[in-house]
Parts: structure tokens; C-alpha cells; sequence
């Protein structure tokens, strides 16, 4: 399997000008992708216009007439690559800047690797260039959870791609046989979570998942973190009973049950000892909401 033509899928909604810098650090790259994709989320700070002004017409624009969230807006810019005959589809956040060798790194590790579905890159903080903040997850049989990959493993000047269950959406390089067999991201999933269950969903049919640490980009996540708060906590909630319902981890429903809960009162805790009172209510609902369904 061959992953040129390889097109770049990003998202905006709102933040024009990390957009502009994370497309252009693409076309910085030495392996120029086929074409970047850039979709518009239902954006009112005249987004598209500067899109259109910065870039021209070799930018491929879509434009939602509302947020679609991040799967229903990613889903719209993959349908576009892949009926363009894309062999790949690197997904990007538009709070993210990629290391210029990032994509070629990607693609001689997938010719050596077993069954590569998706592939992902190490992230590293922005504000911090040298720290890691995601490598990937791994899964435990005796934890109701993934654990994240903490350290790049092996020859740290040298180091091999490994296996992981898991990596984010923040970066990541997906085969179009993967999308052929399983489907796109799940829309149930609006925001959070949607990455993991495409990564199960692979995982469930015969693709492997792992981590490029040669491939480097960096994520601005101070700023991720600071919009919209109390919507994206009801969202990261949801998603996460929706998940752990819909994908079992560990040895018992009751111990995924009591993690969830605990973890639902660690954050109740700091979100108090922080006195950020308007997180605790999208909390609740978005657990409850998500036990509620089917």
C-alpha cells in the first residue's frame, strides 16, 4: 500500500491566524502533500476570506454553514480527499505546527512497518519546543483505561516507531483502506473521543496503530485549552462514558464504571479548589447524558 497521493486535512472554526501558520509550515515541508485541505466550521471572523487572501486558489476551502464539530467538519474535508484519490490523509489541528521532515519521517516508517493503518507523529508542546506532551497510548488488560506513552523508547538519537492502541487526532496519518473499511469519524462524537474510537474501530479490523517518534510536530495547547471551556468539558465527558461503553477496557464493567468516577470527582475537586464553578454542571451532564444512552 502506497500513501501518495498523501493530502493534509485541517480544521478551522474561529482561529484564522494559527490556521495560516499550521498550513504553512505544511507547505514548508520537504515532502510537499498533493494538496491541503482547510475546512471552515461555520466561522464568523471572516475566516475563509483570509484564507482565500493568504493562500489563493491552490488552497482547497470548505466551507460548513455551522459547526459540525471536530467529526463532522474532519469528515467533510477526508470525503474530499478521498474522492480526489487520496492514498492518505494526514489530519491536522490548526492549533499545530509540523517539523519539516515531519511527513517524509511518516512515510519511510510506514514502508517498513506490519499492517500500518494509522501513524502518528511525537507532539511536542509548542511553549515548550523540547518537551514532549503525546506520544500514544497503550492498553492493559487489568485497566479500565489506556495508559499513555511517557518516553520515546529504544536508542533516544535513533529511536524506531513502536505499537500503540492509540493516538490523537491532534496528528495523524490515516491509509484510505483504513477509512474503505471501517468508515469515517464516528459524528456521535462531536468533539473528544472520536480519535480513540477510529483508532479501536482500525485496531478491531486488522490494522496496527503507532507512534513515528522521528516525525516531530508542536501543538499550541494553552490555547486549545482556553476556549470554550465549559462547552468542551460537557463534550470531553460525553465522549468519554460514550467510549468506555462502546469499546471495553479491563476486566469489568464495574471497574470502568468506578474509573470513571473517580476521575469524575478529581475533576470536580479542582475544578472547586480552582473555584471554577461553570465546569462542574457540563461535567455532570455530559457523564449523565452519556449513561443515558443506549
Amino acid at each position: 500500500m502506497s500513501l501518495t497521493p498523501l493530502y493534509v486535512v485541517t480544521l478551522n472554526w474561529n482561529l484564522k491566524g494559527e490556521t495560516i501558520a499550521c498550513v504553512e509550515s505544511v507547505l514548508a515541508a520537504g515532502a510537499v502533500p498533493e494538496q491541503v485541505v482547510v475546512v471552515d466550521n461555520g466561522s464568523t471572523d471572516g475566516s475563509a476570506g483570509a484564507f482565500r487572501s493568504h493562500f489563493g486558489p491552490g488552497l482547497a476551502l470548505i466551507q460548513n454553514q455551522q459547526n459540525l464539530g471536530f467529526a463532522g467538519g474532519m469528515n467533510a474535508g477526508i470525503q474530499h480527499a478521498l474522492e480526489q484519490g487520496a492514498a492518505s490523509v494526514l489530519i491536522l489541528n490548526n492549533d499545530t505546527v509540523i517539523d519539516p521532515r515531519m511527513i517524509e519521517s511518516l512515510q519511510t516508517a510506514y514502508n517498513t512497518l506490519d499492517r500500518p493503518g494509522i501513524l502518528g507523529p511525537a507532539i511536542y508542546y509548542y511553549d515548550a519546543p523540547e518537551r514532549l506532551w503525546k506520544l500514544g497510548d497503550v492498553r492493559r488488560a487489568w485497566l479500565p483505561m489506556p495508559v499513555p506513552v511517557r518516553s520515546i523508547p529504544g536508542i533516544p538519537d535513533a529511536p524506531s516507531p513502536f505499537r500503540v492502541d492509540y493516538v490523537t487526532g491532534c496528528g495523524m496519518l490515516v491509509h484510505r483502506q483504513v477509512f474503505e473499511r471501517i468508515g469515517l469519524f464516528d459524528t456521535q462524537y462531536f468533539m473528544y473521543f472520536e480519535d480513540a474510537d477510529l483508532c479501536r474501530r482500525a485496531l478491531d479490523a486488522g490494522f496496527t496503530v503507532w507512534c513515528v517518534p522521528q516525525a516531530k510536530m508542536w501543538h499550541k495547547v494553552s490555547l486549545t485549552a482556553q476556549r470554550d471551556r465549559p462547552t468542551n468539558r460537557y463534550h470531553r465527558a460525553l465522549g468519554q462514558v460514550r467510549f468506555y461503553r462502546k469499546h471495553p477496557h479491563g476486566p469489568s464493567k464495574a471497574l470502568r464504571n468506578a474509573y470513571i468516577a473517580a476521575k469524575l470527582g478529581k475533576t470536580m475537586l479542582a475544578d472547586v479548589w480552582r473555584h471554577e464553578w461553570s465546569l462542574i454542571g457540563p461535567l455532570w451532564k455530559g457523564t449523565i447524558d452519556g449513561y443515558r444512552e443506549l
